[in-house]
């Protein structure tokens, strides 16, 4: 089974990836952060293998903040791979800031907002 934990700020948005996760692959176990500050807790007490954050503009989900639990997450002591999501549409300085962090070796890889759940499933498998 493949730990997976999703930090999104829609309430909306988490839910369907999870049921589209859930769809494609049914060796994925999903869990949910209710809230950025509780996702290092949540991969370390499901000994998560792949951590997928939203990244936007504004608050506690920006790409600085992202980074900060990142960096926490390599800390655990096993491997978490770490993707992040951006909507490459809504903002294409965020979404090159995010490449740019994946060529900086910060996070592992990154995803658009605008793909196919099958997609994210598979780039989810190959972490």
């Amino acid at each position: 089974m493949r730990r997976i934990v999703l930090d999104m700020k829609g309430g909306l948005l988490s839910e369907a990836v999870m049921q589209s996760l859930s769809g494609c692959d049914p060796d994925f176990l999903i869990y949910r952060s209710s809230k950025p500050e509780e996702t290092l807790a949540l991969c370390r007490t499901c000994r998560a293998n792949v951590l997928v954050m939203e990244v936007i503009r504004q608050g506690i989900w920006k790409l600085s903040e992202r980074l900060k639990i990142c960096s926490a997450v390599k800390q655990l002591g096993w491997t978490c791979k770490v993707l992040l999501l951006v909507d490459e549409d809504a903002d294409k300085l965020l979404a090159s800031e995010v490449r740019q962090a994946v060529k900086d070796q910060l996070v592992d890889n990154f995803i658009y907002a605008s793909v196919s759940p099958t997609y994210l499933a598979g780039v989810i498998d190959t972490l």
